[in-house]
């Protein structure tokens, strides 16, 4: 297939639609809720390191040497430069600082960067930004001047007034994910705005989680969704809100309600969906470990989702295929670290 730098409206897209969430065909039980488990925690629910290194190997394996992944769309191969952002933050998470190096060097160059987050005069997309804000400067690369460009400098000029940052362009693309990850990534470099945290926090539903699209103005059928809560619940803690604030104390809550239990343990599904899956899962489970919750439920549940035989052994399926994006994210899941204490 033709090796090729995927479109700009498409980079978008894919930021969007795989920004924390994407099918599974590994339902769980949709039986009610158990005892309560947000508000404990537990010193002997230890990370599954193990399988998180089997997971991390796999990806390095699978990436056959590319130092930028790819993605198929219309037949057509594309280089996925969310995609190994995510590689890269699951290499990190369980200490394969080499391997992450490489990639997060490809990324560092200044045409992958062009084409991943825009040119910055006539296009620039603010969760794509921010992501790759955080993914280089938590693998200790300079962020100040790629190519002559100055990431945080550039997510700065994004966010609006109100703290809300907004994608430059004809289209915008930001959501309550892309406002998590701006928060997160100027945590990681500096001080994140305090009206770019009020922003997000003022997203929140009502005594709930966070909903998908952000918000100028509070709306009445705010319906909050499971990735969004989770990247939120990340962020604000790392820009020093207390657990125990509304904003992070409630989301937990929230999460505990919309989560299934089965004899593996505890999953979520994503928004539209019934069935629990793999990545919403496993942002999940960092917000916990975020927010020093006991993940051990939950870890269990992705444990049981490895594939145990053949050449993918270690990886995690989507739709019953080893899958680079699910198996990164389940992987820094893993790990233990959390979204914040890794980038943070």
């Amino acid at each position: 297939m033709t090796r090729r730098s995927v479109p700009l409206v498409a980079v978008a897209a894919t930021f969007l639609a795989l920004a924390g969430c994407s099918g599974t065909d590994s339902p769980s039980a949709s039986t009610p809720p158990t005892s309560p488990s947000a508000t404990a925690t537990s010193e002997d629910a230890a990370p599954s390191q193990a399988a998180a290194e089997t997971a991390a190997a796999w990806l390095v394996t699978s990436a056959a040497g590319a130092s930028i992944l790819q993605t198929e769309f219309d037949g057509t191969a594309y280089d996925d430069y969310g995609l190994t952002a995510d590689v890269t933050l699951a290499l990190l998470a369980v200490g394969d600082v080499d391997s992450a190096q490489t990639f997060a060097a490809a990324l560092a160059a200044p045409d992958a960067v062009a084409a991943y987050i825009g040119d910055g005069a006539t296009a620039q997309y603010a969760g794509s930004t921010a992501k790759l804000l955080a993914t280089l400067a938590t693998s200790g690369i300079d962020t100040s001047d790629l190519g002559g460009r100055d990431l945080v400098s550039e997510l700065v000029a994004l966010q609006a007034p109100s703290g809300r940052f907004s994608d430059l362009g004809a289209d915008d693309y930001s959501i309550t994910v892309s406002q998590a990850w701006a928060v997160l990534a100027l945590n990681a470099t500096a001080e994140a705005p305090q009206a770019a945290v009020d922003y997000l926090t003022a997203q929140q539903c009502a005594g709930a989680g966070f909903p998908e699209q952000l918000s100028d103005v509070s709306p009445a059928d705010c319906v909050p969704d499971v990735d969004a809560t989770a990247f939120a619940v990340s962020a604000l803690l790392g820009a020093g809100v207390p657990v125990g604030a509304p904003a992070v104390a409630d989301s937990l809550a929230w999460l505990e309600t919309a989560r299934s239990t089965d004899a593996a343990g505890q999953s979520w599904a994503a928004a539209g969906s019934e069935d629990a899956n793999i990545n919403s899962t496993s942002v999940v489970a960092a917000a916990l470990t975020d927010a020093d919750v006991d993940t051990a439920p939950v870890l269990s549940w992705l444990e049981s989702q490895i594939i145990t035989t053949g050449a993918d052994t270690g990886a995690f399926p989507l739709a019953g295929t080893a899958n680079v994006r699910v198996s990164a994210q389940a992987t820094l899941a893993l790990a233990g670290t959390g979204l914040r204490g890794l980038i943070g």
